[in-house]
């Protein structure tokens, strides 16, 4: 049995017995958390809204796992309930954006350069992250962002506590590849 299996097996007899064991829904709790905030993290980009966006799919879990009928797809399950959260939180985005739009145009000039010198930052960083192949980011971000344990990203992800070890590293020296050129090179500018 792959390791990926047996993670999705012992979420599956956690989602089962979180319905009437004490202390079951707790650890499950626990066990997913760090699979929902790497997919919240990855598509939200922002830890400290991905951490209340976290708190707030665990919730959803806790109101909807009475409803699981099929404990088996807990992980498509939470992944559902994770990118739900996500596309929420974008749409609230794209509303506040239209009122922000009017702050910012009253802005002074340098207000507005060092907003707009933050904002390509952060979009040269996002943009190296995504090129990152996925499984790669997600190990990545659990680890520096999400401040998991090896070991919890390895059960999270389906993957041996070696193996995301050498992926983050990989990761990271990718990374470092893919953001340096963009802010040392004057012709990039």
């Amino acid at each position: 049995m792959s390791l990926a299996t047996q993670t999705d097996t012992s979420w599956s007899d956690l989602a089962r017995r979180a319905h009437g064991e004490a202390g079951a829904l707790d650890d499950l709790l626990h066990r997913v958390r760090p699979f929902v905030y790497a997919l919240i993290l990855d598509r939200i980009r922002r830890p400290e809204v991905a951490e209340d966006l976290t708190q707030e799919a665990l919730t959803d879990v806790v109101r909807g796992l009475p409803g699981l009928h099929d404990p088996s797809a807990l992980t498509a399950w939470l992944r559902r309930i994770a990118l739900n959260r996500c596309r929420q939180y974008w749409r609230q985005v794209e509303r506040d954006f239209g009122e922000l739009e009017d702050d910012v145009a009253g802005a002074a000039t340098n207000d507005a350069y060092t907003l707009t010198a933050q904002r390509e930052t952060w979009r040269q960083l996002c943009r190296a992250l995504e090129a990152l192949p996925e499984p790669s980011r997600l190990a990545l971000l659990m680890h520096v962002l999400g401040d998991c344990t090896y070991r919890e990203i390895a059960a999270a992800l389906g993957e041996s506590e070696v193996g995301v070890r050498v992926r983050v590293h990989r990761a990271r020296q990718r990374l470092r590849e893919l953001v340096r050129p963009s802010f040392y090179d004057p012709e990039e500018r």
